[in-house]
């Protein structure tokens, strides 16, 4: 009996010692499978990219101890896994919140999340700049014409503008800067008449101003190399023509004038065309053998040449001087001489100036020139041949 029992107890102690290796040997196997199922979720959570999606294992790249898992209250919209791992089971949640907000902590290790702060844009307040509003610009006064009015004006050209003629027909162009002598007409509103070469001609009254404080006779200028003959040396014949037709009216072609001179040896100083020229004495027969008895020619010179002329514009006389000469410049030193058609003055600043027609110059039309009352009358004596010389015109018959 005693052997039995001793048998009996063997028997139970051995049973005991196999259902203990058989419940560890299970515990083994249960933590070896929660083990791989926790690997296997991260691996593949970590194959995955989706942006605002995630879970506490992609947070932890390494497998967390039984009961060292601890997470906060999630918020809606997020995704996280908490698994829980017991002896003998394992268990695994999924609750969806916010990426954003998770916060993961462990008892050994911390993960901080950085929230990024908000960023709030100010568009910024349009500058508000007061302005006084400007003063209304003055009323522009409309040109007033006397069309009526037909005395001989100074009239400056303003802009570069079309020349026509009488009928109105194109036929050139003057330009800024230039001095005409003219007059309007009720025939021709919204035109000046201006004296041009051997005519009248038109340019539009907007484009010309009047220098009202100019005494002036009418005079149009004619240049001496225009024309069927080059007179290169042919200033004197020219002025004549220019004279004769201002002052009288004739008509007289400053070619013909020049072929006259030529015939009767009048170009004492050589070639009228080429380097030669003529004196004033010689000049003043030409004109009177020229008019057929008709004009009388006549040298009016004085002491005071200035003081001279002035009279002689005022009293309605146009005259031709002999100056000294360089480059379209009346001058004061010695130089080539020449001669021109004085037909006005004016006082500007106090000071006495005189208008002439330059044969030299007025090439094609050219305007008036300007020259100051002392240098005219310097330049005048000191002409050697004829100084002070001043050649009038008067009509003497039909």
């Amino acid at each position: 009996m005693i052997l039995l029992k001793k048998l009996i107890a063997a028997i139970l102690c051995l049973c005991i010692t196999l259902g203990a290796a058989s419940c560890a040997s299970e515990y083994s196997s249960d933590m070896q499978s929660t083990r791989d199922t926790v690997t296997s979720q991260d691996t593949q959570t970590q194959q995955t990219n989706v942006p605002l999606q995630t879970t506490v294992s992609q947070q932890s790249e390494k497998w967390v101890p039984e009961h060292t898992l601890v997470t906060t209250a999630a918020t809606p919209a997020e995704t996280t896994t908490i698994t829980t791992t017991s002896a003998a089971t394992t268990t695994t949640t999924t609750t969806t919140t916010s990426a954003a907000t998770t916060t993961a902590k462990a008892t050994t290790t911390k993960k901080k999340t950085t929230t990024a702060a908000p960023v709030t844009t100010t568009k910024p307040k349009p500058k508000v700049t007061t302005t006084r509003p400007a003063a209304p610009a003055p009323a522009v006064q409309k040109k007033v014409i006397d069309y009526s009015d037909t005395s001989t004006k100074l009239f400056y050209i303003t802009k570069n503008t079309n020349l026509y003629d009488l009928k109105k027909n194109h036929t050139g162009a003057v330009y800024a800067g230039s001095l005409y002598t003219g007059h309007y007409d009720a025939n021709y509103k919204g035109y000046v008449v201006i004296d041009y070469l051997y005519g009248k001609s038109l340019v539009a009254d907007v484009s010309v101003t009047e220098r009202s404080g100019a005494k002036i006779l009418s005079a149009a200028a004619i240049g001496q190399m225009g024309g069927s003959i080059y007179g290169q040396a042919s200033c004197g014949p020219t002025a004549a023509a220019i004279l004769v037709n201002s002052q009288l009216g004739l008509g007289w072609s400053k070619d013909n004038m020049i072929k006259y001179c030529e015939s009767k040896r009048l170009n004492d100083q050589g070639s009228l065309r080429y380097g030669g020229g003529i004196t004033a004495p010689n000049l003043i027969k030409a004109i009177n053998g020229f008019s057929g008895g008709k004009v009388t020619a006549s040298n009016v010179f004085g002491a005071d040449p200035a003081s001279r002329l002035k009279k002689l514009i005022d009293q309605g006389n146009r005259s031709i001087v002999v100056v000294q000469y360089t480059s379209y410049i009346v001058t004061h030193y010695s130089s080539g001489t020449h001669f021109v058609v004085i037909c006005g003055y004016e006082y500007i600043g106090g000071v006495l100036y005189f208008y002439y027609a330059d044969p030299y110059y007025s090439y094609g039309g050219r305007s008036l020139l300007r020259v100051n009352a002392s240098v005219l009358a310097a330049s005048m004596n000191m002409v050697r041949i004829e100084p002070r010389c001043i050649i009038t015109v008067k009509r003497t018959g039909t």
